[in-house]
């Protein structure tokens, strides 16, 4: 099977976690023996761990050249590729994305519901250009949706989801995951002789993410020390800002650490259910987790190095006890391989998106 992967305007320069989860799944594809190119929308060419195709698109005028006019060398290459089927994560609506819908049998990957997010924008700008983005912005999902000839999400919560069901596609959900083998365990058991360390890396102005709640956390466990990467503001006590490092920096932070922190807000952009690849990472690295929803990835039961406060945040009630309780008992805890390989590692779970592909390209869709 020729697979083209699209991405859309994504600086792959920066070799994130999309990045390395793109890398990730074209590797199992090719050890499946598939043919698979990557094709990338950029604002500037630059070296990337993933191996694409670039397109420089003017940043000036991203708006009008990427979604208004074909972008004909990536039309011609993608035409000599001759793929059975393109592979992309959701995006923007374009007048290339339509041409690529009407000619290949394509799947699109639903990482979050983004009409939340759009929603979320729009109730804290509150000015009419935001609602008018939101509105162009369904009518145009549905343009893209339509056309697809299945639908890939990481959460069964997504897959089910109204604004998924109703396209009547085939589809299917897949955790993310992430090649086990790229990771080494980083806790040390033996290093516990400071403070207890908790640590949580995300992205600025997120809502989603709940560093407001993991602040009140500080401020209720100041016998605990907490680390936030990639968000600014104000250290105080026991509560730390990093801003935003490069992996290799932010690792040393997280060695210093004893727990992490997934995102504890979802709730915000009308979800309860996620699979971020942050998490991935934390308990690659050997760390137990305290979320704010439930891991898709762990269908019957969660195990006991995470800990979910979903309810509680909901509540508005976290019972800090509780929370006190698993980080002392899961300080000198380290997560091993052998007990998340079933639920996050990309050998076995990407066997499964090849296998909906293959069912695709043999059905009449």
């Amino acid at each position: 099977m020729r697979i083209a992967y699209f991405l859309l305007n994504h600086d792959i320069k920066k070799n994130d976690g999309v990045v390395l989860k793109v890398k990730t799944q074209i590797e199992e594809w090719r050890s499946y023996g598939h043919i698979v190119k990557v094709f990338c929308f950029v604002t500037e060419e630059g070296e990337s761990v993933l191996e694409a195709k670039q397109y420089p698109i003017n940043p000036v005028k991203r708006y009008i050249s990427t979604n208004l006019f074909l972008q004909k060398e990536f039309i011609e290459d993608l035409i000599h590729f001759n793929p059975d089927m393109v592979y992309f994560r959701y995006g923007v609506w374009n007048v290339t994305l339509e041409y690529l819908l009407n000619r290949y049998k394509s799947v699109v990957e639903i990482n979050t519901y983004d009409l939340g997010e759009f929603l979320l924008l729009f109730k804290r700008q509150k000015t009419v250009k935001s609602a008018l983005r939101y509105l162009a912005y369904r009518f145009l999902r549905s343009k893209i949706l339509n056309k697809v000839a299945g639908i890939i999400t990481v959460t069964e919560e997504l897959a089910m989801h109204t604004s998924t069901i109703k396209y009547n596609k085939p589809k299917i959900y897949i955790p993310n995951n992430i090649n086990l083998d790229e990771f080494k365990i980083i806790k040390d058991a033996g290093s516990f002789n400071k403070r207890i360390g908790l640590f949580f890396i995300g992205t600025p102005k997120q809502a989603w993410h709940g560093v407001d709640i993991i602040k009140k956390m500080a401020e209720h466990l100041p016998e605990f020390d907490f680390h936030i990467v990639g968000d600014e503001g104000n250290s105080d006590k026991n509560l730390f800002y990093h801003g935003y490092l490069p992996r290799d920096i932010y690792t040393a932070v997280l060695k210093k650490c004893h727990i992490c922190i997934g995102s504890l807000a979802l709730h915000r952009k009308g979800m309860r259910e996620a699979c971020p690849l942050k998490t991935r990472e934390y308990l690659a690295y050997g760390y137990p987790v305290i979320t704010g929803y439930k891991d898709s990835a762990f269908f019957e039961k969660e195990p006991d190095f995470i800990l979910n406060i979903q309810d509680d945040i909901l509540s508005g009630n976290i019972n800090y006890a509780k929370v006190k309780n698993f980080i002392e008992n899961n300080a000198k805890r380290v997560v091993k391989h052998e007990e998340t390989e079933y639920f996050i590692s990309s050998k076995i779970l990407e066997k499964k998106r090849v296998i909906f592909f293959e069912m695709l390209i043999l059905s009449n869709i």
